[in-house]
């Protein structure tokens, strides 16, 4: 089947507590990964509808290995990269110069309105090492910021990236706080965070476990959590992962044809669990059909994936978004409908502050023909709302939802050089109700670039 919808990693994070499944057996309880992965398992019914979550066990409790804190995916914005919402403030990498490869710390003040480079030292010129928020290079860099203080990281462990983390004093200069230790795997995506430590999982091999590695950079050590095979992890809340996997009612051969995985993977479901990686415990959530439930998006207990496909591999095909509901362990549907021709659904990861908690409910729809081009989808109604247009150089362009602040208001971008200069950005404050109603911002901010 042809299912062309992107899958949506970590989709919604910085989610609250909701009401979650009944818990099963820990998987790696009672048996370990390699185990649970290479014994034939047998799924429920995959049928149209989720299976409900086992009964709960007797299995005693595991005691925490580390302590885990708000987990959220590190954020990447579809324009700049790496960024960081403090609820105060938005932290991100900016290119210091379209012919090399140097970038910029900027803040975006949300009190004062303002985009800076983010070094108070007098004089600065922002172009050397001297410059607190300078960077030779912003090859696999991101930003954050813990505790009130702003660091960047190796966004990627490879041979050419950075191997510090380095704390950014805006008045005083970079200073290395963590290198990557030697025990974490070359090649890893760092995807995830809390307060405590980065996460990162590698590519392992088809049907194979994995492994979940946490590097606890203010400590200087790494925790290992297994994976089962075919285990990937999608979405945060609170202090859990939300994991899918592939399950299947018989083994995959260890060299089988295209034809014999097809004939597999015709019978197999996803399995949704929650992981909690300071212990290892997983609880089952729910199981979908694998040849219809593709995974795309976390809201607020919901888990969004697509289903009751149509004129399947024609260029007529539909599906609808479902959705199951945690809290009441039932499938809904959101939109009878989706167009296949969805080029993307944005989460746009540093929407929430960080580490606060808080679900975001509309995500934005891009480049999905004329007549959802620019919108905003309403998770909790399945409405499509027009993404509201503002004039800036005398160009009109949709203003794309970017970060919430810490009371409330929305920052947007819009961009009047897309055509020319697609880094460029304008960002504006709203009152989320006038953004909703095509309404018009309460204020811009005063950008760097045009300072």
């Amino acid at each position: 089947m042809n299912r062309t919808l992107p899958l949506i990693l970590t989709a919604a994070l910085l989610l609250t507590a909701c009401a979650s499944a009944v818990p099963a057996q820990p998987a790696d309880a009672t048996t370990s990964p390699s185990a649970a992965a290479s014994s034939p398992a047998q799924p429920d019914a995959a049928a149209s509808s989720p299976s409900q979550p086992a009964a709960e066990t007797s299995a005693p409790p595991l005691t925490p290995k580390f302590p885990v804190g708000h987990l959220l995916t590190l954020p990447q914005n579809q324009n700049s990269g790496p960024v960081w919402n403090t609820g105060d403030a938005l932290y991100e990498l900016r290119d210091a110069s379209n012919m090399t490869p140097e970038a910029l710390v900027l803040k975006t003040d949300y009190a004062a309105l303002t985009q800076s480079v983010y070094c108070d030292i007098p004089g600065c010129t922002h172009d050397s090492d001297a410059c607190p928020a300078y960077l030779a290079s912003d090859f696999c860099v991101g930003v954050m910021a813990v505790d009130g203080t702003v660091y960047t990281y190796p966004g990627e462990l490879t041979n050419v990236a950075p191997t510090q983390i380095y704390r950014i004093d805006p008045a005083a200069g970079k200073t290395p706080v963590a290198a990557v230790p030697d025990a974490l795997p070359h090649h890893m995506q760092l995807q995830w965070c809390d307060e405590y430590a980065l996460y990162g999982c590698p590519l392992a091999a088809s049907h194979q476990p994995g492994t979940l590695y946490r590097w606890d950079w203010q400590n200087d050590t790494v925790q290992t959590i297994p994976m089962l095979a075919d285990e990937k992890i999608i979405a945060c809340e609170g202090s859990r992962f939300l994991t899918i996997r592939i399950e299947a009612n018989e083994p995959f051969p260890n060299f089988g044809s295209t034809e014999q995985e097809k004939a597999i993977l015709a019978h197999a479901v996803y399995v949704y669990a929650w992981l909690d990686p300071a212990t290892g415990a997983r609880e089952k959530i729910c199981t979908r059909p694998y040849a219809d439930g593709y995974f795309h998006n976390y809201y607020d207990g919901r888990i969004y994936y697509t289903g009751n496909f149509r004129n399947a591999d024609t260029p007529g095909q539909q599906a609808a978004l479902l959705y199951f509901d945690t809290a009441d362990g039932t499938e809904k549907t959101l939109l009878e409908t989706i167009p296949f021709d969805t080029y993307g659904i944005d989460v746009c990861e540093p929407f929430s502050p960080a580490f606060a908690g808080v679900p975001q409910r509309y995500l934005r729809v891009l480049n999905v023909g004329d007549a959802y081009a620019d919108c905003l989808l309403d998770m909790e109604t399945g409405d499509v709302l027009p993404a509201p247009a503002v004039t800036a150089e005398g160009v009109r362009r949709p203003a794309l939802l970017l970060a919430c602040t810490a009371s409330g208001q929305w920052l947007t971008t819009a961009n009047p050089r897309d055509s020319y200069d697609p880094q460029y950005s304008l960002y504006a404050l709203w009152d989320p109700a006038d953004f909703l109603a095509d309404g018009q911002p309460a204020a811009w901010v005063t950008m760097y670039a045009t300072e």
